[in-house]
């Protein structure tokens, strides 16, 4: 529904393409290798101006590109495609988040008014009218609903 991360697109010409390169040029790694951590990344104080002939370019017309995600305030492009999913279910998995983001917070609701099932996996319980609550970390609860071993 978001994207992946892991794709880059054309902020032209839309083109698409896998990209695992981290990071996706040196310039990036530059400004990284500049914060501590993540945290001070964030502060205005710590902004890091990189030229833009650094920055990532697209393969197919040389513009610039950007992570292939759904950004706030953006349409998510397969949003009819994903009704019809989501009217069809019988049963939603709703997996490590707060539910407060529309559309995808409403999914859940939609399901279980046809007729299907909830099941919540969160690190804290939810308010919400649901049929499973699996209470602690995805990466734990997750694979044991589904009958999966963990490595510890």
């Amino acid at each position: 529904m978001h994207g992946r991360l892991f794709d880059v697109r054309c902020t032209e010409c839309n083109h698409s393409v896998p990209d695992l390169t981290s990071p996706l040029c040196p310039a990036l790694k530059e400004a990284d290798d500049q914060h501590a951590d993540v945290i001070q990344a964030g502060h205005p104080e710590h902004e890091i101006n990189i030229p833009i002939e650094k920055l990532p370019r697209c393969t197919n017309c040389g513009s610039l590109t950007r992570p292939d995600v759904v950004w706030f305030g953006e349409e998510v492009p397969l949003l009819p495609q994903i009704d019809e999913l989501v009217d069809e279910a019988d049963l939603c998995l709703v997996v490590g988040t707060s539910s407060i983001v529309y559309p995808a917070a409403g999914f859940a609701s939609d399901v279980l008014s046809n007729g299907g099932s909830v099941a919540v996996f969160n690190v804290e319980p939810v308010e919400d009218d649901v049929q499973f609550m699996f209470v602690g970390g995805c990466e734990v609860e997750l694979p044991k609903a589904l009958g999966l071993s963990v490595d510890e």
